[in-house]
Formats: structure tokens, sequence, C-alpha cells
């Protein structure tokens, strides 16, 4: 039987059912696989749900070349009742779900030699990873142990570093992660290698370099505004997850026409210091993108570093969010309640299949591969 390798929260998750304060039963698309979608057929609707139809197959549609199940008008799954239960396990037990209802959040990456089980952002996961003390994720098993492997596990291992910001952190580990791209394009990628860039001298010579180099609050922040409103788009169009964009948005399209330069300077240094207070959960949620997403089952070092790009845009985005949120708040106290929802909110909006991810890419950007210099453009300082 092939090992399969998980966090060591794994276990102790539970959904949290009614208590969720960002239900997976609202503003997303709930995959119906084909079998669930053979028994519904077979299976009338509770007569609690509000539209009656003639079995539960009807309450299915086809999108984006699969089946999901049609939300009603407020973005809502038709089985979702009142109190925030599901109607469909009240009637018939956790057997009618489909797989999608059952095994989310989790994942499951299958190798070669290995699987991985991955769990994703919610609010019970991130309630997890504040109350774990030491979040340890696995290693790969020596049979399925590789360049790429090897690659992930140091830039994970830099996200443990409790002298520097993330920030930091993701400015160095994107530049030797396009360093090690450009050696394998050339043929001369090694183990060697690999622990040379890694190497204790060569990190801190690297943080020297770009400590040294100026990165422009408010240009970062002008970059972000950008983005979000990009990003957010489509979410607008369709109606979703509205009680948290029109808190912000707005004030990402005014702060992109005029602000007092002065003035956005001194808000992003005491956001910062609001931001910094949740320095650990953030370094673990780092770490959890990187180990659910930085090594694809059949990626390559290219797909590593795309992927790498995708986490490090959530990453901004989540960060820019709160900012605005912050500022709307009148730049009080940033709220634990407050980060976990605008965590979940932008994984939620960023969790594109791979395809997906580079289909944005390349209708974004110039290049699919960015320039260091970008993305340090969007990560500041």
């Amino acid at each position: 039987m092939m090992e399969r390798i998980k966090p060591n929260y794994y276990d102790r998750f539970t959904c949290i059912a009614d208590k969720c304060t960002f239900t997976c039963c609202q503003e997303w698309k709930i995959a119906v696989d084909n079998e669930t979608n053979r028994k519904w057929k077979k299976k009338y609707p509770p007569q609690e749900v509000k539209v009656q139809r003639k079995n539960l197959s009807a309450y299915t549609t086809k999108k984006d070349g699969g089946r999901v199940i049609r939300l009603d008008e407020e973005h809502k799954c038709p089985f979702l009742s009142e109190n925030r239960l599901c109607r469909l396990v009240s009637a018939y037990g956790d057997s009618v779900l489909s797989e999608t209802c059952t095994v989310f959040p989790r994942e499951v990456h299958r190798f070669e030699t290995h699987e991985e089980v991955l769990m994703p952002c919610c609010p019970a996961v991130i309630d997890l990873w504040a109350e774990e003390e030491n979040v340890v994720f696995p290693e790969v098993p020596e049979n399925g142990r590789n360049l790429r492997t090897m690659i992930r596990e140091k830039m994970m291992e830099m996200f443990r570093n409790k002298e520097q910001s993330i920030e930091e952190t993701l400015l160095e580990s994107f530049y030797i992660l396009l360093e090690l791209y450009q050696a394998e394009q050339e043929d001369t990628l090694s183990e060697e290698r690999i622990e040379n860039y890694f190497s204790r001298e060569a990190v801190k010579e690297l943080k020297t370099a770009i400590l040294a180099i100026d990165l422009p609050f408010l240009d970062t922040m002008d970059e972000c505004n950008e983005l979000l409103q990009d990003l957010a788009v489509n979410y607008q169009k369709e109606g979703l997850y509205q009680d948290y964009l029109t808190k912000i948005l707005p004030l990402a399209e005014q702060l992109s026409e005029r602000y007092d330069a002065d003035e956005m300077e001194q808000k992003g240094q005491d956001f910062a210091k609001q931001w910094e207070k949740y320095r650990k959960l953030l370094a673990v949620f780092m770490e959890n993108e990187l180990f659910s997403d930085l090594l694809m089952p059949d990626g390559d070092l290219e797909s590593m570093v795309i992927q790498m790009q995708w986490i490090a845009m959530e990453y901004t985005m989540i960060r820019h969010s709160l900012f605005l949120k912050w500022m709307q708040d009148g730049c009080r106290d940033l709220a634990y309640e407050t980060l976990r929802d605008y965590l979940v909110l932008i994984t939620r909006m960023t969790g594109y299949e791979e395809d997906d991810i580079y289909e944005y890419l390349e209708n974004s950007f110039d290049e699919l591969v960015w320039e260091w210099g970008y993305l340090s453009l969007i990560v500041g300082k």
C-alpha cells in the first residue's frame, strides 16, 4: 500500500458546521461527482428545501466542464438550512454527500511513490494553526525524494526563521528558485547546487543585497490595488463575496486615484505593526501553502516557479485586503477573526486549478515567469 503523509494537525480537524464563520456551502463551486449524481436521481429533496424539484440531481447544473450544485439567489447551497446545517445530512446521513462535501477541506496529491494529504484554508483549520504550539509538516519518504522535493523542503524551512519577516523570506526564496530554474534550463541543477544556494552563507549574502534595495511602500500599494481589483472582477460580476468585497474595493479604487503620500506612508507603518502580531500564524500559512501547492504530481521546476508566483500573489492580496479593511475600520487593532475570514476569502478567490492559474498569468502579464523585480514590487518589505 502506498504511504500517505500528512501534517501533524490533520487528525485533529473536525468540521464546526453551524459555528463556521465562512461556510463552504456558500459562494463557491460545490462539485458533484458522477456516482453521487446517479444516486441523487433516485432521491427526493427533503420537505424543508424551499424549492421542491423532482430529485436531488435536479438541483445541479453543468459548469466549467463538471457538474456542480446550483446555488440559490443568495449564492447559497439550496440544502443549507437556516441554522447553517445540511438538510441532506439531516434527512439521509453523511453517505448521501458528494465526494467534495465529504472530504472538504481535505485534498490528496498522488505521486508515484506516495500520497500527500493536504488541508487548505477554512476557519477550523486556521484555528488549529493558532492553537497548535508546533505545526509540523511531514517529510517525503526516501523513495519519493528528488531535487524538487528537496527544494520544497528547503523553502518551507526558510519560513520557520523567526528572525525575519514573511516578506523578506518570500523575496529570498523566490530569488533562489529563479536561480535554480535557470540552472535546470542549463542542465547544471544538482543536489550540491541546491545545498549551496540554501546555505547559511549564501542566504545571508542574499539578505544583505535585498535589504539594500529600495522598495517604496506606495509603489507596492498601487500595484496591489490594481491586482486586487483585477482579481475581484469576475466575482463582482457574479455577485460573490460581496459582504467582504464591497467593504474594501471602493477604497482600493479611491486610493488608485489619489492619496496623501505622507499620510499613507504612516498608515503603512502602523499596519505593519498590526500585521507583525500574526507573524507566527502567517508563517504556518505560508508553509502550508508551499506543502499543498508548490509541488504538483506531474509538475516540473517551471511549474514550481509559477505556483510560487501564485502563492506570493495570494499572500499579498490577503495582506492588502486586510490593510484596506483595517483602514475602513478606523485603523483599530486587527482582530484575529477578521484576519481568519480574509485568509479564507482570498484563498477561495485564488483557489484556481493549475491550468486556470497559467491562463490567468498569461492573460494578465507580459511574461508567464516573472522577473524577481516584479515579485519584489508586490511583496515589498
